[in-house]
């Protein structure tokens, strides 16, 4: 399988979206989404909130060997967050919560690669 970090959505810029691609594996460049790996104008919602970039990288762990990378914010206001899913090739799928407002990389491990799928909610509760 080779690694294809294009993805596309017609949802960019709205706080709840999906975007659609891949496979992406591990090592391969920034996800793409619509042409763009700066994710800022596509992925972003109240408060705020908003996705810079987001990759995938191997993980030297005994059940989890991938991690996937967000750097991003969450919204601003007590209990808001933003709210993540991502769906691999096997059908694995892993959820992220980002409640920090400081631009900075968030991370979730997960057992499988290939990322074809990301849908976000980053609406305030």
């Amino acid at each position: 399988m080779s690694s294809i970090n294009a993805f596309s959505s017609t949802t960019c810029g709205s706080s709840i979206g999906t975007a659609t691609g891949g496979p992406m594996l591990p090592g391969s460049a920034l996800v793409s989404i619509n042409g763009s790996t700066d994710l800022s104008q596509c992925i972003k919602g109240d408060g705020g909130s908003y996705v810079q970039k987001i990759s995938i990288e191997s993980y030297d762990g005994v059940v989890y060997t991938n991690k996937i990378v967000v750097t991003g914010c969450g919204p601003t206001g007590m209990g808001n967050r933003s709210d993540f899913t991502f769906t691999m090739a096997s059908g694995e799928t892993v959820t992220l919560t980002i409640a920090s407002t400081s631009l900075e990389d968030h991370t979730v491990k997960c057992k499988t690669t290939g990322l074809v799928k990301i849908d976000w909610n980053l609406k305030d509760t």
